[in-house]
């Protein structure tokens, strides 16, 4: 199929790679002609594991184009155009901003092809949405919602393998022209209407912070009560209603999906007529665990007597060099206002604030070494061994 994608952040991007190696013909639009400069160089502004292999691939680059350009594209030949902007949480309001999405939306509006399969894949609630389209003068109706699954660190596997695709909407036709975009993928389609294919990923991103806030909840209560950390999650995980997946402690969690969509999930209802004491608790809960992570690695600084702490870990989790929300981020401001001597190391991320291996290997004196989240063997093996020449000491949070 001929597609257009917009925006190429980690959805629209993973999105457009995974179908033009599929054999579709994929036109990307975003707004900001370095980043489109740079793909059109070959360059990706991110780190997403396995997706420069399928970008660099020269069969599925042929496949794909870049523009900063609406008018570029000859919108009469395209079968679908995917939405796949940034819907970030505007923080003086505390609610979705919607302008990125009703810019691109009011473009598309303008387009000259009823056959379009129009079709969003940015998070947005309902209620956003309409207002989105009422102030385009574009009939909602003609929207397909196709909510993304994908996770950083993993965005390439999910793409390839997912769990479930959810098509939503009312227009039967549009609807099945998607899924037979998807007729190669082996898990079950959904169809259902817009309203539930938006819960459903709302839902889905709040039950999963709820999963890690219990099992960091836990963590404490193991801790205070002086348990075996490892073995009291493993008796807990292995009941198979439960499940060992996902049930990893943290320093706390974050990234660029979970603050963002519980922020708008509590947005969703009259908490006046619908008390859901669960869900309006979730970020509490998150933010008192990194603040007993923080003050872990303070009594185990000042009772060792170290020259310093030395957080492992700039992003919000492994295996990406997304800063957004990150835990770590939090834990060293906390850190810094009794901490004189708090650094943050990171082998992916490149930024002045973050210090590589060359400074760690001239240390000469003992340091709090806090590993945020696993890291490669051969990191932990370079790691281990300026730990050991330093006489320094190694904490790991989501582990005993």
């Amino acid at each position: 199929m001929n597609i257009v994608i917009i925006g190429t952040g980690y959805v629209g991007l993973v999105t457009g790679v995974g179908l033009a190696s599929l054999g579709n013909t994929v036109n990307f639009i975003d707004l900001d002609e370095i980043k489109i400069n740079d793909l059109s160089n070959k360059k990706i502004i991110f780190y997403e594991p396995g997706l420069l292999e399928y970008f660099n691939d020269d069969e599925t680059f042929k496949r794909m184009s870049f523009s900063s350009v609406y008018a570029s594209i000859e919108w009469e030949e395209i079968d679908i155009v995917f939405v796949c902007v940034q819907t970030p949480n505007n923080i003086e309001t505390n609610s979705v901003d919607t302008k990125f999405l009703e810019s691109a939306i009011k473009e598309i509006n303008n387009v000259n092809n009823n056959d379009l399969v129009i079709t969003v894949k940015s998070t947005i609630p309902p209620y956003e949405i309409e207002k989105v389209c009422e102030n385009v003068g574009m009939d909602s109706s003609k929207l397909i919602f196709n909510p993304e699954f994908l996770r950083e660190g993993t965005a390439v596997e999910d793409f390839f393998k997912p769990d479930r695709i959810i098509l939503g909407g009312s227009d039967d036709e549009k609807l099945n022209k998607l899924k037979e975009l998807y007729s190669d993928f082996e898990c079950e389609v959904i169809k259902t209407d817009s309203i539930s294919s938006q819960l459903i990923k709302y839902l889905a991103n709040t039950y999963l912070p709820l999963r890690l806030s219990f099992v960091n909840e836990a963590t404490r209560l193991i801790d205070y009560s002086g348990g075996n950390l490892g073995d009291v999650l493993k008796g807990v995980g292995l009941d198979n209603r439960i499940g060992q997946h996902y049930f990893r402690p943290s320093p706390s969690w974050g990234g660029s999906c979970f603050p963002k969509d519980l922020v708008e999930v509590n947005n969703f209802y009259d908490h006046e007529k619908l008390n859901l004491p669960l869900i309006s608790n979730i970020i509490n809960s998150n933010d008192i665990h990194a603040d007993w992570t923080s003050q872990n690695i303070r009594d185990l600084y000042k009772s060792k007597q170290l020259e310093g702490v030395i957080l492992i870990g700039a992003a919000f989790k492994e295996d990406t060099d997304d800063l957004r929300n990150s835990p770590t981020t939090e834990v060293f401001k906390n850190l810094k206002s009794s901490i004189e001597n708090v650094i943050v190391f990171d082998e992916i991320i490149n930024n002045e604030d973050i210090v590589k291996f060359d400074y760690l290997e001239s240390l000469n004196s003992p340091h709090l070494f806090v590993l945020m989240y696993p890291v490669k063997e051969s990191t932990l093996d370079r790691l281990n061994k300026v730990i050991e020449e330093t006489n320094s000491i190694t904490y790991i949070p989501w582990s005993q």
